[in-house]
This record gives structure tokens, sequence and C-alpha cells, in this order.
């Protein structure tokens, strides 16, 4: 297949990076899939050695060549530990001039070193519900995209864009239920960690975190890590005053398979009146994936979703 109709997502999570390869037309088609294992972690330690580059290069390189990928450039995607965000309300006469400046001086209260050492974009959100608009900034120490650019250097693909994993996550949500409104919860598992996204007509809220050890998730368990997603759920919607009051979630989406039936039950007793579901990667999409593929999706759903909005960019 020509280089010119596929486009791939790749993230790198710890000591194992995940890809999606599709073609560039609409609807979105997956073609091929995977992941691989990595001697080091992709952290922020590694970052700071230069001579591990070869080793993240070469280990790109591989997976290329193991599975045939065609695609001449790349998306990454950064874990949201390596990014800062905030969301910003603004008065909805704002000029785009004005928002800039708003947006500088955020930055300038925010950014604990010289603003020159960072990379920052925003995306303005106009609401049709709210008699305001809303501006998402999203920053990135130069550094790290330096080093990204020089990981992707010693390969045969380009890095063409950088997202965030909790935006693109977002966005892959979207694509599984475009039909998706109102006050929404976005839950992926993680080692140890549960992180919690709210989303408010298709558009991004606030993020945290809980967490939890392993013995949590045995079925003895579950009313009390239920309680506490449900204790995090709502102090999130506790800090964003009065934006969210009187509302409450309509929609919880699981991005894991690995949350235990039991607890999924518990939290659906205490958020009765939300529609709790499940996420099922390939649910909407077309793909002419292997079962060897198609399994590591559904086992990783959590790396996956980010990497299904990133291609839908």
């Amino acid at each position: 297949m020509d280089n010119t109709t596929t486009q791939l997502g790749l993230m790198m999570a710890k000591n194992r990076f995940y890809f999606l390869e599709a073609g560039t037309s609409r609807p979105l088609r997956l073609l091929s899939a995977g992941a691989l294992d990595l001697d080091v972690p992709f952290d922020f330690q590694s970052l700071a050695d230069r001579e591990l580059l070869s080793h993240f290069s070469g280990a790109i390189s591989e997976m290329i060549d193991r599975f045939a990928i065609s695609a001449s450039a790349v998306s990454f995607c950064l874990d949201r530990r390596m990014v800062q965000l905030k969301r910003l309300k603004i008065d909805r006469e704002f000029s785009e001039a004005e928002v800039r400046q708003q947006v500088e001086w955020e930055l300038e209260q925010m950014l604990v070193s010289p603003r020159s050492e960072y990379h920052a974009n925003y995306e303005r959100v106009r609401s049709e519900r709210d008699h305001y608009d809303h501006v998402i900034i999203a920053v990135v120490r130069k550094a790290i995209i330096t080093y990204l650019n020089d990981i992707f250097k010693n390969t045969r693909v380009r890095l063409d864009l950088v997202d965030v994993d909790l935006l693109a996550a977002i966005r892959g949500l979207l694509l599984l239920k475009p039909q998706s409104r109102g006050l929404a919860a976005l839950i992926d598992v993680q080692e140890e960690l549960l992180g919690i996204t709210l989303i408010k007509d298709q558009g991004y809220l606030t993020y945290g975190e809980l967490k939890y050890q392993s013995s949590e998730l045995g079925e003895e368990n579950s009313e009390e890590l239920a309680t506490r997603i449900n204790d995090e759920t709502l102090r999130l919607m506790e800090s964003l005053g009065d934006e969210l009051l009187l509302k409450s979630i309509e929609e919880i989406h699981i991005s894991a398979a690995t949350l235990p039936t039991a607890v999924v039950h518990a939290l659906q007793r205490l958020q009765r009146a939300a529609q709790i579901q499940i996420l099922e990667p390939l649910s909407q999409i077309d793909h002419s994936l292997s079962m060897e593929a198609e399994q590591m999706i559904r086992e990783n759903a959590r790396y996956i979703l980010p990497l299904l909005g990133l291609l839908r960019a």
C-alpha cells in the first residue's frame, strides 16, 4: 500500500509502546495494531539520557519492520504526566487577540520555568448552553518535543503531530459513542491508579486520579472501591463550582475490562441515574486486523482509546 494512504499512531507507556495503523480515508479503518516491550521505560528520567535515543529509535524501527508498517509519518500521544492542562472560562465576546493575551497571562502564572522553555497550544471551546466560552491550554516542555524529534530522525517515519492522551481519549470515546452528550465520566484503569476524566457536551472538564492496591480489585472489596470512585467523581464535580450545580453524571465509560464486574455493579448502585458501559474499542471501528491484534486491543483499551482519537484528529 502506498505510504500516502496510511497513518500511524504511537504511544509509549512505561515499558511498552502501542501502535495503530489505519487508512487515511473516512470512516476510519484499522489495518494493523500491536505492542512491543521496551527494555527501559519512556519517562522523565529517560528523557534526560541522550544515550537512550538509539534504544527508542531501534525499538520503533523494529516495530516498523516486524509489522510491515507502510506509513511515512507518525502521530505521537504523550502521557498526561508530561503535559500540563488548564481549562479557563473566558468572556464570549473576547476577540482572538484578547484570548491569546489571556492565555499568555495564565502561562506566566502556571509555569515554573521561563516561558521560552515551553510549547503551548490552546483551543477555544464555544458552548450553546453556557453564557461564556472556555479555553483548553496544553503545555509541554520544548525539551520533550526535541527528544521525540531526535528519536524519529533515526527511523524512516517523521514525527507529524504530538497530542496528549487525556484529550485524545475523549476524541476516541466520541468515535465509539458519537451521540454522547451532557455530563459524562471516562474511567481508565492503570497499574495501581484509576484516572477519572469529566466530560461535558463532548468537551474536557477536569481530571483526577485515585490510587488503589491490586488487592482492592477482589470481589470482597468491590463496594469500598466503588465508593472511592464515586467520592472522587463527586469531588471533581464540586471543584468546578456553579458550572455543574445541580447536575448529575449521565454516562460513565470504563476503558478497561480489568475493572471487576462487582465494582461496576456497585458503582451503578451509587450512580443510579448514570448509564455505565465498559468500552469495546472495536465496536464501531472497521478493521482488517488479525485475531492477535484484536485481542491486544481489547486487553489494552486504556491505551488504544487515545490512539483512536489521535487517528481521528
